[in-house]
């Protein structure tokens, strides 16, 4: 059994703030397109999508608009991550090795959450949102028939502005505009040069003659490697308080290791000590209204 002079003081300790202080500054782009809710029970369902209407002239008495009949559960996952440190790397004081692979812990972690978010984006074409058609759909439910948030063009400047376009016509049931306005273009790595391209260039990148380029500066870019379509591009609107998608989370990442004054079983039979993580959460869909994905037929 380890004693407290087999780990030195204040290591366990100076591990653990490095985990945090790693997790908090590792990079991500979820929190740009999922709204994250907290969850108090196993499985949350949200009822509330689509059921804010605009403002209206108070005339005779209120207007109550209720919740709509369609709903979505996000059920939550428990989550983790474990690495294995030898006794020989304590007894060795080879501290740099270990804080490299905590920090190391911490960054995948918090790329989970960016794996989450836009494997959702991925498989949106497929998988169903709160009114019962895929995320990216040519048939949403509308009052006055069906809308559409999917195309099957190929990424250019003429593409993305009739996106644009049709993203900022959208209505509420009552026939008043949203106001969404596109801000963010997502795309897998393959499709990264023309995006940027597209939204850097001072010249129209479609057009043959000196015409400016109306799309500059309009949209961020964002890549991810978990798009695997390398023809699929994705338009968001992210200003708003809403968004796209949900990152439901029931348990904050936890950060566990051995005590100064034990290793625990492990290290006794195995000569190793644990480092892990856990975590409760799970990722879901938001509002179609607010995204447009292409996948070119």
């Amino acid at each position: 059994m380890l004693t407290g002079s087999d780990i030195p003081a204040g290591l366990s300790e100076g591990v653990r703030a490095l985990f945090f202080k790693s997790l908090e500054s590792a990079p991500g782009n979820y929190r740009k397109l999922a709204m994250v809710l907290p969850s108090s029970q196993s499985r949350e369902t949200y009822a509330w999508l689509s059921s804010v209407p605009g403002m209206r002239e108070f005339v005779d008495e209120r207007q109550p608009f209720g919740l709509r009949e369609h709903s979505f559960t996000i059920e939550n996952k428990t989550w983790e991550s474990t690495i294995q440190v030898e006794r020989t790397a304590l007894e060795d004081e080879q501290y740099g090795q270990i804080r490299l692979r905590i920090q190391s812990l911490a960054e995948a972690a918090a790329r989970h959450k960016e794996q989450l978010v836009f494997e959702l984006v991925r498989d949106g074409f497929e998988a169903r949102c709160y009114d019962g058609q895929p995320f990216f759909s040519s048939a949403h439910p509308s009052a006055g028939g069906s809308v559409s948030n999917r195309g099957n063009e190929e990424l250019s400047s003429s593409a993305l502005q009739s996106a644009m376009s049709r993203m900022a016509r959208l209505t509420d049931e009552r026939g008043q505009p949203l106001g969404i306005l596109a801000d963010t273009l997502v795309v897998p790595p393959e499709l990264e040069w023309k995006a940027l391209e597209i939204v850097t260039s001072p010249l129209d990148p479609d057009g043959t003659g000196n015409a400016a380029n109306v799309l500059r500066g309009r949209l961020e870019v964002i890549v991810s490697p978990y798009l695997t379509d390398s023809s699929d591009w994705f338009l968001f609107c992210t200003r708003g308080a809403l968004k796209p998608l949900i990152l439901q989370e029931r348990t904050s990442v936890e950060f566990r290791g051995p005590d100064s004054g034990a290793g625990g079983d492990e290290a006794f039979m195995r000569d190793r000590l644990l480092y892990g993580v856990r975590a409760r959460y799970n990722a879901g869909y938001g509002l179609w209204q607010l995204a447009f994905g292409s996948r070119v037929s």
